[in-house]
């Protein structure tokens, strides 16, 4: 079951349109890419703190998470 939510497309995430377009310009396009980035990964790529927790939030929902959090 977990791979088959991994193999998703990212947009099925409640996160801002603005953060799906970070992603997608970084290559992630799927959650299982987005589970393999880290926090600072993903402040590396500008997407703000916030967002960052919606990420985490949306992913626990799923019972996923970004790597080392």
């Amino acid at each position: 079951m977990e791979d088959k939510i991994k193999q998703q497309n990212i947009q099925r995430l409640n996160i801002s349109d603005n953060t799906i377009n970070i992603l997608n310009q970084n290559k992630i396009s799927s959650i299982g890419q987005l589970c393999r980035k880290s926090e600072e990964d993903l402040k590396s790529f500008s997407i703000e703190l916030n967002e960052i927790e919606k990420i985490k939030t949306e992913l626990q929902l799923l019972g996923l998470r970004i790597r080392n959090s």
